[in-house]
């Protein structure tokens, strides 16, 4: 069976200010702000690796004050502070690297972005395309529907009819019906004094809508409350319109507009280089010729559950690898994912292998030929993970391996997904475990506690620079 075609349709707004908010402090040597552009390209890469979509757009708002809400109720989001100056200069940065990376970009003039995502959301899922709007924005929630779910990355949470219904008492459809009683403090729309969203939920549910509330105000429970309904009824029905997310627009977009496409390399690595963002650089440039890359990470607590991450590439072609150990040290974890790695390949190749563990890499750079003419390599109990330590060393004969150090966590592409591929693999496998544990015996009436001695705490030590074990090994 053909799979059904995947859009994704990014809040813009919405993922420039956590990107901005998300990473501080950056800038390039002539002092340019670039915290807000490498948080924005970095977690839109991390999106297309996980979502993989077929079709993807970027929307922005344009500015507020020309939007038809305003006009309607001039106070509407006029709380919102302006974009903080530092944020503003790298917008046009933004859109560049949109512009590289061969990403739709829309803006309708007089609408919000989520007027035009909401329409192009229900266009596809009619047509049956399988729609993920990515957005932290609760109004989005309403145009949920079997078909179209929302992705709020910030909270790694995805969100159907059934979680709306969780998030609210209510189906997506009344979700404006809600906010027209609640009110919603982020945008200034002011809803009905005194409702808050439980109360606005619990009378939806008793009565159906907004409108039925309304109309039966007199049989609300409490006399504040049935004054205030019929006091600023009208209030409640622009609240209602204001947070009603328009999905009309006569939008003349195709959705073959927005198919993915190749990055446009001849302004993206100039772009890239000129932002300073080596580590992203590395995405977009294939291994020299003959060359494989591997890149490795761990993932582990002492004596606990391990996961590794591994991302081979060759030429233009990239495969990912992950695995779980259920009683590993981090250690353990950094080499066993560099063995993983190696043994995928198929004959003898010319490889470079990138961790962040000084540990791996001095070790196979620095410290096996040393262990290997003092014949502690083999020698059984001399070396701690002494068993992976004499795999790492066959296959370093077997291929021909440059061992690479990379900073770990410095915003480094592959690394980054290394290590979160490694901890998604741990956290999945110690679900796993903890679902397949059979339930514990109960201990008989007569039982009694037993004390066990403590068992004194061991801390981390520096490796010792002649061998690379750790001191207290």
């Amino acid at each position: 069976m053909k799979q059904a075609p995947r859009l994704c349709l990014l809040d813009g707004s919405s993922f420039i200010y956590r990107a901005y908010f998300g990473v501080r402090d950056q800038a390039t040597v002539a002092g340019l702000p670039t915290n807000a552009v490498f948080g924005f390209t970095r977690m839109l890469l991390g999106l297309l690796q996980e979502e993989n979509p077929d079709q993807l757009a970027v929307v922005f708002d344009p500015p507020r004050e020309t939007t038809f809400r305003r006009k309607i109720y001039p106070p509407y989001k006029a709380n919102r502070e302006r974009m903080p100056d530092d944020l503003a200069c790298q917008v046009p940065y933004i859109r560049r690297m949109l512009d590289s990376l061969k990403i739709a970009t829309l803006e309708e003039p007089g609408f919000e972005a989520d007027d035009v995502i909401a329409t192009l959301a229900r266009r596809a899922a009619a047509a049956g395309t399988e729609v993920t709007v990515v957005s932290s924005d609760k109004d989005l929630l309403q145009i949920v529907e079997p078909g179209i779910t929302l992705l709020d990355t910030l909270q790694q949470r995805r969100s159907g009819v059934d979680q709306v219904r969780q998030r609210f008492g209510v189906p997506p459809e009344l979700v404006p019906d809600l906010l027209g009683l609640s009110g919603d403090a982020a945008d200034n729309i002011p809803g009905v004094p005194g409702i808050g969203e439980k109360t606005a939920a619990a009378l939806i549910q008793t009565f159906g809508s907004l409108e039925d509330v309304l109309k039966w105000s007199s049989l609300v429970n409490g006399r504040k409350r049935r004054e205030s309904l019929q006091l600023h009824a009208e209030q409640a029905r622009i609240s209602r319109q204001l947070a009603t997310v328009r999905d009309d627009l006569p939008l003349s977009i195709e959705f073959a507009d927005l198919a993915r496409r190749a990055p446009d390399l001849d302004s993206l690595i100039p772009l890239l280089r000129e932002l300073e963002f080596e580590g992203l650089e590395t995405a977009f440039t294939p291994p020299p010729p003959g060359l494989v890359e591997i890149y490795s990470d761990g993932s582990g607590r002492e004596n606990g559950p391990g996961g590794y991450g591994v991302i081979l590439r060759y030429g233009e072609f990239e495969k990912e690898l992950s695995g779980f150990e259920p009683q590993a040290t981090s250690q353990r974890m950094e080499l066993l994912a560099a063995i993983r790695g190696l043994e995928a390949l198929k004959g003898p190749r010319r490889v470079r292998l990138f961790s962040d563990s000084q540990y791996l890499v001095r070790g196979m750079s620095e410290w096996l030929g040393g262990w290997q003419r003092s014949g502690r390599l083999v020698e059984p109990g001399a070396l701690a993970n002494q068993d992976l330590w004499q795999q790492l060393a066959a296959l370093g004969d077997f291929h021909q391996v440059t061992w690479s150090w990379v900073r770990g966590h410095a915003g480094h592409h592959f690394n980054e997904r290394c290590d979160k591929l490694a901890k998604r693999a741990s956290e999945e496998g110690a679900r796993d475990l903890v679902a397949a544990a059979p339930e514990p015996s109960p201990l008989p009436a007569f039982a009694t506690a037993v004390e066990l001695p403590p068992v004194p705490a061991r801390e981390q030590s520096d490796f010792d620079e002649e061998d690379g074990q750790l001191r207290l090994c």
